[in-house]
């Protein structure tokens, strides 16, 4: 990512509407997050502050403010992955996919799926 963006649980919320939906008025991305509950000074809260970290973009061209993500979904779940494999795992992909995989009913084609992604691992070099 551009800088190091740290997006709250609440904050991934919105982002996942943007991502969805990019271009959206405060008053459409309240309407996307009818299910939350959450009032209208929350929903604008995260917006100021996904707007202040740089990971929401603001364009008024047309009169209005709409909100577009700053930065990619998959940049985003990248950067958490490490931070969760570097916090909890220090750093060990190979601890967090055994455990993973210890505690999850993998069918068949889960466990394939699997090994392949390990095998173009084990192809490319990468550890």
């Amino acid at each position: 990512m551009k800088k190091d963006i740290s997006i709250a649980d609440t904050e991934w919320k919105v982002m996942e509407v943007l991502w969805r939906e990019p271009m959206l008025t405060i008053g459409e991305i309240r309407n996307r997050l009818s299910d939350t509950a959450w009032s209208d000074s929350t929903i604008k809260t995260l917006v100021r502050r996904l707007t202040q970290k740089g990971a929401l973009k603001i364009d008024d061209t047309e009169g209005q403010f709409r909100y577009c993500p700053a930065v990619s979904e998959t940049e985003c779940k990248r950067k958490e992955t490490k931070n969760l494999v570097d916090r909890i795992y220090h750093g060990s992909v190979k601890l967090l996919m055994a455990n993973l995989v210890s505690d999850s009913n993998l069918s068949a084609e889960e466990t394939k799926q699997l090994m392949d992604i390990i095998d173009k691992m084990d192809e490319g070099g990468q550890k």
